[in-house]
This record gives structure tokens, sequence and C-alpha cells, in this order.
């Protein structure tokens, strides 16, 4: 298979992913909980039990698959409302509940992801350097006020037609991934302009590394208002375009 015919195939797999049950379009809310909560059009109250999240008054509430009105929950349960599933999130001290909705209407709306065409010079050889065990970094977030410490797990360095860059790479709940939040100069212009994101596996120790461009994601948040996403810290701001990788959410034409 080709180079081009792999990012096809990545990129048709990225766009069945959005778009599936439990897929970034189908998130409706985010509901965070402070004291006893209700959610809109789910049963049931919730609230923050420790570092789980216990539920009462819940008719209709699956979890595995059996019927619980009421109990205890953790972040590793199924949990479905009719055809809506709901997850619980952890953010630091804080838990919340999200909402899926595989008939919300940005499923409906859903064109495909714009992107980039796939071209090999944007796999760039870069230099990792991994951080002190206990470097974290304050991360402002999109549609929110919020701001986590992540820890930074390490540093990419490599050129672009002789300009020196350094992406900082987080730590944001996903095991053995490194994760780089950028800008460049095509954000906001010719892609979405709060970020886009490089998930890439956490290389084992100092040295070279490739960096594929044209696997840039969008962030959730562009799929989605009801996410909160990590916005790029200051040495993530590129003073070169990225010409690579995913650009806009696509959406039906109007009626």
């Amino acid at each position: 298979m080709t180079f081009v015919d792999q990012w096809r195939t990545w990129h048709a797999e990225r766009e069945a992913a959005v778009s599936a049950p439990g897929g970034d379009l189908t998130l409706t809310g985010t509901h965070w909980l402070v004291g006893r909560t209700q959610i809109d059009g789910i049963p049931g109250t919730w609230w923050a039990d420790g570092t789980d999240v216990r539920v009462s008054g819940a008719a209709g509430l699956l979890v595995g698959g059996v019927p619980t009105a009421e109990g205890l929950l953790r972040p590793d349960q199924r949990l479905m409302v009719g055809d809506v599933e709901l997850k619980i999130i952890r953010r630091g001290a804080d838990l919340g509940v999200r909402t899926y909705d595989p008939h919300a209407p940005a499923v409906r709306r859903f064109a495909g992801i714009d992107a980039f065409a796939p071209d090999p010079a944007w796999v760039v050889t870069a230099e990792f350097t991994p951080a002190d065990a206990d470097q974290t970094l304050r991360t402002e977030h999109s549609h929110s006020d919020r701001l986590v410490d992540y820890p930074v797990v390490g540093t990419f360095t490599f050129t672009v037609d002789g300009q020196h860059a350094e992406l900082i790479a987080l730590y944001t709940g996903h095991e053995g991934e490194a994760h780089v939040t950028f800008r460049d100069a095509t954000s906001g212009r010719e892609s979405y302009g709060a970020a886009r994101f490089l998930l890439l596996p956490l290389p084992a120790a100092a040295g070279p590394v490739p960096l594929d461009f044209n696997r840039v994601t969008l962030p959730p948040c562009a799929f989605s208002d009801a996410f909160i996403c990590p916005l790029p810290p200051p040495g993530n701001m590129l003073p070169f375009a990225v010409r690579a990788g995913e650009k806009a959410v696509l959406d039906q034409p109007a009626d």
C-alpha cells in the first residue's frame, strides 16, 4: 500500500469514528457534578462520591446492560439510557457526566473532514528530549475557564525549511501517548483556529523520532462545543504554515 493509500485509509477511519455512536460528533453535553445534579433529558440525581459517581432515581438507566436505578458508578462502566450513552469523566479533582446521542444534529449535518493533501515531505524527523519526572504545565482550555496542570512528557525539536521549531508534549490521560497541541500560520485561516492535535506514541528514550504531520487531527471541540480541549502552550505557536493533516469539519449544504 502506498503512502497516499495508507493516509486515505486512516482518513476514512477518522471520518467513520467521529460520526459513529460514542464519536465526537455525538457529544451533546458535559455535566460537571457540583452538588446533587440533574441532567437534562436523563433520569435521576447525580453527585460525586469520592472518586466515583452516585446516582438515585435513574429509572431506565442500564449499567453494563443491567437496569440500575441507583448505586455507585465507575468511569469504566458502560452506561446507557435508551440510545444515549453516558460516560463519567474525571478532570483533576472534578467529576462529570457526558451524554452521547447518536441522533445528535451534528451527526446529521456531517459531510466529512476537510484535510490537506497527504505529502511525505510533512513527515519530519524531530529530536525528542524527555522532561523531568515532576514537570507540569498549566494549560487553558477551549469553551471553558478551566486551568489544568498537565504533566510534560518532553519536547520535540525540528526544522522546516530552515526554521527551528520546538513543540512541548503533554500527558493528557492516555497511557503511552505524547499529546502535542499546536497552532501554526494556517490556524484560523486555512484550518481550525483554536488548535490542532498531533498524537503519537511516547518515545521510550531521547533521540530522533518521526513526526507525521499528515496525521494531525482536529481536536474534539471542533466537532462539539460540549468538549473542552487543551489550548496550545505559548511555545507551541509555529510561525510557519503546516499544510498537512485535518483542516475543518464539513457540513451538508443547508436546505
